[in-house]
C-alpha cells in the first residue's frame, strides 16, 4: 500500500512537472510569437544582385544571344514563370525568393534592352562570370563570359550615374525623359545580394582547367575578389557632374554575402569525379570536393567578420548555403526532396547527367536521341520539387526557396536574426 501510494504520489508529481512543462512551452511559444508580431516587415525599396548564373535573371543572354540561347528556351522556368525567363533553372532564383520575401517583384538585368522595369532594383550578376577578374576570355568559349565582380561593379556605378541624370532637373527637365528607376536616395536603404565564387570554382573543374587537389590554390584569390568586391559597394564615391557640384553617390548598406553550396553534392562533379576508389560523406557527397567549398567558405566567413569592423555603419550578413543543403540532405523527405544527388533535367548515369547532352540541347547517348528541349508542359523529370539540382550544375527551386526561407526567417544565417524582420510568403509559390 506504501508502494501504490507512493507511486500516485509519484505519478501525480510527475503529472505536475508535465503541466509546468508545457505551461513552460506554451508560455515561450507565445513570447515567441510576440516577437515575431513586433518585428517590422521586411520591405526594402529595391533589391540589388551581384554574382554568376545562380543569380543572373538575364545578363550574359542579353550580351550573348547566340552564346546562351537556351537559358531562353524550356523547359527552364517551367515551374516560374511557366516559360523559360533567361534563368538557369526550373523556377525561381534564390534573389527572385528574397526580392518576393522583402514585397518586391523580381527584378531586371542591367543589361536588358526591353521592357525592362528597374523600379524597384537591379541584377548585375552574369552567368559565366567569375568572383575573379577575367584577364584572358575567348568569345563563345563554353560557359564562359568576361563579366566578373570588377565589371558588374562598374555596371553599378555607371548606372547609379545614369540614375542621377533621369533624376536631374538641369539635365533632364521634369517631363521630358521618364524611366522605371529606382530613386538614387534608395540605394543605401535597400538590400544588395553578392553570390559569387561558384563559378570559379566549377567551371574549373569541368573544364579540366584545374585538378580536384589544385583547386584549393586559388582559393584565397577568389574570396580576395569577393571582399574587393565588398569594399567598393561599401566605399562612398565622388562623383563630380559636369556643371553641377560634387556629390557623394549612395553606398551599400545592407549585404546578404551567401557562400557556397558544396560542391561534392553537385550531380555534374559526382559524375565526373564519382570512381570506385573516391571518399564519400554520410550522404554520398565527394569529400574532397566538399573540402574546397569549406576552405572557401571559412575564409569568406572571416574576411566577412573583418569588414563587419571596418564597416560598422553596414549591416554585412552572411548566408550560410552550405548548411541549408546539407540540411536537406540530413532529412530530405521533409523537403519533398527524394532525389536530392540527382539532375531534375538531364540524362543517364546515378545522378541523371551527361556532359554530351546537358539540360536544354539534343544529341545522342548511349546509340540513343535525347531531347532536352522539351516543351511545356512536359516535365523533365518525374517530380522537380524533387531535386536540389536543376540540370546537374545549377541550383533548383526547391534548393533557392529553402535557402531564401531560411535566411528570411534567421536560420543559417549571421548575425544571429539575419534581417530581423518579417518576411512575406505570398508569392512563395507563385506561377507567373
Amino acid at each position: 500500500m506504501e508502494f501504490a501510494m507512493g507511486k500516485r504520489q509519484g505519478d501525480g508529481a510527475a503529472r505536475m512537472l508535465c503541466l509546468g512543462a508545457l505551461v513552460v512551452l506554451c508560455f515561450v511559444s507565445q513570447v515567441t510569437k510576440a516577437q515575431a508580431a513586433t518585428l517590422p516587415n521586411c520591405s526594402y525599396p529595391g533589391v540589388f544582385s551581384f554574382g554568376d548564373s545562380l543569380s543572373d535573371v538575364g545578363n550574359s543572354i542579353a550580351a550573348f544571344p547566340e552564346q546562351f540561347a537556351h537559358a531562353e528556351l524550356d523547359p527552364n522556368g517551367h515551374i516560374f514563370p511557366q516559360h523559360a525567363a533567361d534563368r538557369f533553372t526550373d523556377g525561381k532564383l534564390l534573389v527572385d525568393f528574397l526580392a518576393f520575401g522583402v514585397r518586391r517583384r523580381p527584378i531586371y538585368p542591367v543589361l536588358r534592352g526591353t521592357a525592362g522595369d528597374f523600379t524597384y532594383g537591379t541584377c548585375f550578376a552574369a552567368y559565366g562570370g567569375p568572383a575573379r577578374t577575367v584577364k584572358v576570355w575567348i568569345k563563345d568559349n563554353g560557359f564562359n563570359t568576361p563579366f566578373s565582380l570588377d565589371v558588374q561593379y562598374q555596371w553599378y556605378e555607371r548606372y547609379k550615374i545614369r540614375v542621377w541624370f533621369y533624376e536631374s532637373p538641369v539635365f533632364n527637365p521634369p517631363g521630358r525623359l521618364n524611366q522605371s528607376l529606382p530613386k538614387l536616395a534608395t540605394f543605401n536603404e535597400s538590400l544588395f545580394t553578392v553570390w559569387a565564387g561558384y563559378h570559379d570554382y566549377f567551371f574549373s573543374l569541368y573544364d579540366k582547367i584545374l585538378t580536384v587537389a589544385e583547386t584549393p590554390k586559388i582559393v584565397p584569390d577568389v574570396v580576395q575578389a569577393i571582399e574587393d568586391h565588398l569594399v567598393k559597394i561599401m566605399t562612398p564615391v565622388v562623383y563630380t557632374p559636369p556643371a553641377t557640384p560634387s556629390m557623394i553617390m549612395p553606398t551599400a548598406k545592407t549585404i546578404l554575402v551567401v557562400n557556397l553550396p558544396p560542391l561534392g553534392c553537385i550531380p555534374a562533379m559526382l559524375t565526373l569525379f564519382g570512381t570506385p576508389t573516391a571518399k564519400y560523406d554520410n550522404y554520398g557527397c565527394l569529400s574532397a570536393l566538399n573540402l574546397i567549398s569549406i576552405a572557401h567558405n571559412t575564409l569568406l566567413e572571416t574576411k566577412i567578420i573583418a569588414l563587419r569592423a571596418k564597416f560598422p555603419a553596414a549591416k554585412i550578413l552572411y548566408g550560410d548555403a552550405y548548411s541549408v543543403y546539407t540540411d536537406i540532405l540530413k532529412d530530405p523527405k521533409s523537403y519533398n526532396a527524394t532525389a536530392p544527388l540527382q539532375a531534375c533535367c538531364g540524362v543517364g548515369g546515378a545522378y541523371n547527367f551527361n556532359t554530351n547532352v546537358t539540360c536544354g540541347h539534343a544529341g545522342i547517348v548511349a546509340n540513343k536521341f535525347v531531347n532536352l528541349t522539351m516543351s511545356l508542359p512536359a516535365m523533365p523529370c518525374a517530380d522537380p520539387s524533387a531535386h536540389l539540382s536543376w540540370d546537374g550544375i545549377h541550383t533548383s527551386n526547391t534548393f533557392n526557396k529553402a535557402a531564401a526561407t531560411a535566411f528570411l526567417t534567421g536560420k543559417h544565417i549571421t548575425p544571429a536574426g539575419g534581417l530581423n524582420c518579417s518576411p512575406d510568403f505570398t508569392f512563395w509559390e507563385a506561377r507567373s
